[in-house]
């Protein structure tokens, strides 16, 4: 049986989550009184770009992906999509520390992972997350729950036929697609990431409901 480093990630339904995240022009929140806690609530979609094909702002930076066993990778992505990014390799993991836009408070975070069906690479629907208060998760969409229960947090994954977009006009082909939505208590700062052979990582959006 495979041991899993405590790191995990999942979904909801594509029209759900088009319907509750996505914003085509992101605007981020600026807390005009850092000693009060504001409520964060955006998408990322265009929000951020690429600094030599990693994501670097303040408030998001890319970071390493970990599979099973502890094996770090920190590839590029190779594509920008319209709400996300492509490639063919690893893995991909971003690190949101919302305390760069001024003592923002979130409870709610959720991404899509979509992919090839045929996709050959190892642990293909593997996934990370991570709060402030839990390790770091490596594990499948169904199984993220079990990891993040005993921390407060609820975990929704859908699984279902789905497009897999390839680069900035949309172009891809038809796959499968992990939507995940997770909720519990506030959080100023959150990691998730996911397999990034032949797949797809979007819909990244952080809300405070």
């Amino acid at each position: 049986m495979k041991t899993t480093k405590i790191i995990a990630l999942t979904g909801l339904t594509l029209s759900m989550l088009a319907v509750s995240c996505k914003k085509d022009n992101p605007v981020l929140p600026v807390n005009k009184n850092p000693d009060v806690p504001t409520e964060c609530t955006f998408c990322t979609a265009e929000g951020f770009g690429l600094d030599s094909v990693l994501v670097n702002e303040a408030y998001a930076q890319q970071v390493s992906f970990f599979h099973y066993g502890n094996d770090e990778k920190l590839p590029k992505p190779n594509f920008r999509t319209p709400n996300g990014y492509y490639g063919y390799h690893e893995g991909m993991a971003i690190d949101f520390d919302l305390s760069q836009l001024l003592a923002c408070m979130s409870n709610k975070v959720t991404f899509v992972h979509a992919r090839n069906t045929t996709n050959t690479n190892d642990y293909p629907t593997l996934v990370n997350v991570k709060f402030p208060t839990t390790p770091l998760i490596v594990t499948t969409p169904d199984s993220l729950n079990y990891y993040l229960s005993p921390y407060g947090y609820s975990v929704q994954h859908f699984f279902q036929p789905g497009y897999v977009n390839m680069n900035t006009v949309g172009n891809g082909f038809s796959g499968v697609v992990d939507s995940i939505i997770i909720t519990g208590p506030d959080f100023s700062r959150v990691t998730v990431g996911a397999n990034l052979f032949e797949s797809e990582l979007r819909n990244i959006c952080i809300a405070k409901e």
